[in-house]
């Protein structure tokens, strides 16, 4: 990026136009640079209902880091099968090979290979974050771009411990630090919305290394690691957490076992969803999933509305970036989704579209993945 040198002979209006096309630039590159935040441009505090709101799109770069070939996930593929194969047998599945997996493993700076194709490089969920800033910016707001170490280190709150965004809008958060996790959750208490774009999130607990720009596997997705040994452990780091505030847990149902949707008006196929298990949840659209296995008998899958604190959840409960090309989900996600996010009341808006889509879909709503 290039750099200005402002002269002592700007004038005002010049000042303002070199100030605009700096942010201009920037907002467009942070997205695909995910080391690029606007941690040095938090915004002022906002009073009034008739202003604009503070909106965050929080990066998941942590994820990204533990997707990245050469990390987490090929440590999975190496070691997982026998810990699956010794289960129930009462025996602990101890590692103490390939530990460099799953320890400070780097922060990818832009596209990089992602475990199931380390052939060429990519950044994935690019095109769904690109949609959310768009349809951000149909609603009139702007938005600004943060990541998974921009949350550990608090740059959601200004100095005083206040919110320093109205909205915050998460993408595939599936591994976070410690840190991470309590400043969301205290984002929310304190009268922030939270709005989860996809299934599986906040799932695994990593350590993150801000001098080294990296992270490490602590606890979570069936293993924990003490830097010397990694051994089988839970799947959801915060089971419990994430139901109190959060108001749903991720549903650990593999993806190449069939599940039905009764209603299911994106067309949406079953990969990685979360099911409600808190009753003080408030649904939007209950997809009438069926075909659970035991442990999840009676599971509902639904998009839905929660608060906690002074603040409120809003979760899709689906995996979002497989059906952002849906012109439904898209307009949904834009006429009603955005809308609860910014503090509108939807909920005509929401039962006419669900009644029209019912009507629409008639009897032939059942759809297998």
């Amino acid at each position: 990026m290039h750099s200005f040198q402002r002269k002592k002979t700007f004038n005002v209006f010049n000042s303002l136009i070199v100030a605009f096309v700096l942010f201009s630039v920037v907002q467009m590159l942070s997205i695909l640079n995910p080391n690029t935040a606007f941690s040095s441009h938090l915004p002022e505090s906002s009073t009034s209902h008739n202003e604009k709101k503070r909106i965050a799109l929080i990066e998941n770069t942590f994820t990204y880091a533990a997707y990245q070939n050469g990390s987490f996930y090929n440590f999975y593929d190496l070691h997982s099968p026998e810990m699956y194969t010794r289960e129930g047998q009462g025996l602990n599945t101890t590692i103490t090979e390939n530990l460099y997996l799953l320890k400070d493993r780097p922060i990818p700076q832009g596209p990089f290979p992602f475990y199931l194709h380390p052939e060429y490089k990519d950044i994935p969920y690019i095109t769904y974050a690109y949609l959310i800033l768009d349809l951000v910016h149909k609603n009139n707001q702007s938005i600004v771009n943060l990541t998974d170490a921009d949350v550990d280190q608090g740059k959601i709150f200004f100095a005083d411990g206040e919110n320093a965004y109205d909205v915050l809008i998460l993408l595939h958060n599936e591994y976070v630090s410690q840190k991470e996790y309590d400043n969301l959750k205290r984002f929310v208490a304190n009268g922030g919305t939270i709005l989860f774009t996809e299934g599986n999130v906040l799932y695994a607990e990593v350590d993150y290394n801000s001098t080294t720009n990296t992270i490490s596997l602590v606890k979570g997705h069936d293993w924990e690691f003490d830097g010397k040994s990694a051994r089988n452990s839970i799947n959801e780091r915060w089971l419990k957490e994430n139901k109190e505030w959060m108001g749903s847990n991720f549903l650990d149902y593999s993806s190449s076992k069939p599940l039905h949707f009764g209603f299911n008006p994106f067309n949406y196929t079953h990969y990685e969803e979360q099911y409600l298990t808190n009753p003080n949840a408030t649904i939007l659209i209950d997809y009438e999933a069926y075909g659970f296995p035991e442990e999840y008998e009676n599971a509902t899958i639904a998009t839905y509305y929660m608060d906690y604190g002074l603040g409120r959840v809003i979760h899709l409960s689906l995996w979002g970036h497989t059906i952002d090309e849906n012109p439904i989900f898209v307009e949904y996600f834009e006429k009603i989704l955005l809308p609860l996010a910014l503090g509108k009341n939807v909920t005509e808006e929401n039962k006419h579209f669900t009644d029209e889509r019912k009507l629409h879909l008639g009897n032939s709503t059942d759809t297998a993945s």
